[in-house]
């Protein structure tokens, strides 16, 4: 990467983060307006990468639906949605599935006729019923949302620089040739220690909740970003579209967020609630 595309890069990824904090800080809609608008395009992107543009208009018709549900649900009660945990459990099963039988698939192809249901599950349930976890509760509480994005920006962090420098044993060579072991461990350490710092940040916050996501995060964004990596192999594509100079397209950039997310819901859900 010369000069230019990484002043570029680091731009872009500057004004991601910038927007990303203020909308899980500021209120409960700037949140909602923030994973509507990652579902949306994400959806797009997703109906291109799969030869089914004109798919679209009815693709976002339902996130469209199960968003504005989700805030009108925050006058009920949490015991008057009886599925909420199944809902909230299905896509971290569905992720958890597509991670485990990393080892056996060679055929892309296969693995991506897989990684619909994948998509499906964790972008268009996962994501909404995150936010309407935290909308059922009567009081959005950011912090909550911002451990997750945390981990995973200390999990890239950390897997980028030890891959760089010591990555040599590639973890899924077909789908992905630049993530290594080296890699995956580094992240996963340097999320263990940053969730250590988290739990002193934030002291009334249950120690479970931020110690599962510590844990699993390095697993559920490998599962995320190596499923984004397959899918555009099998579309024979670079990035998953162009939005964001730099680094792609919305799923390049919030990849392991549809997975992560899901597991802090779930989390939410048994820990905090």
């Amino acid at each position: 990467m010369n000069k230019p595309e990484l002043i570029t890069r680091s731009i872009t990824g500057l004004l991601i983060g910038i927007i990303s904090l203020a909308a899980v800080v500021c209120s409960p809609w700037t949140f909602l307006l923030w994973i509507c608008l990652i579902v949306l395009l994400g959806t797009r992107e997703y109906l291109k990468l799969v030869d089914m543009p004109g798919s679209f208009s009815k693709g976002v018709i339902f996130p469209i639906i199960l968003m504005l549900s989700v805030a009108a649900s925050g006058y009920t009660t949490l015991e008057d949605i009886s599925p909420f945990p199944v809902l909230l459990a299905l896509p971290v099963l569905v992720g958890l599935g597509f991670l485990l039988q990393l080892p056996t698939r060679k055929d892309i192809a296969g693995l991506v006729t897989t990684n619909n249901a994948i998509f499906s599950a964790t972008g268009y349930i996962g994501l909404p019923m995150l936010s309407g976890c935290i909308f059922l509760t009567g009081e959005y509480e950011w912090s909550y949302v911002l451990v997750p994005v945390l981990l995973i920006w200390a999990n890239d962090i950390g897997a980028y620089m030890i891959g760089s420098q010591w990555g040599k044993h590639k973890i899924a060579p077909a789908i992905s040739p630049g993530k290594s072991i080296e890699g995956t461990i580094g992240g996963g350490l340097i999320t263990l220690v940053s969730g250590f710092i988290l739990t002193m940040l934030w002291p009334d916050m249950p120690l479970m909740y931020i110690g599962v996501l510590s844990f699993a995060t390095p697993f559920f964004a490998l599962a995320g970003d190596l499923w984004e990596s397959a899918l555009k192999r099998h579309a024979g594509v670079k990035d998953s579209g162009k939005l964001l100079p730099g680094h792609g397209g919305i799923l390049d950039r919030y990849d392991s967020l549809l997975f992560v997310l899901p597991v802090a819901a779930l989390a939410y859900f048994i820990f905090v609630l």
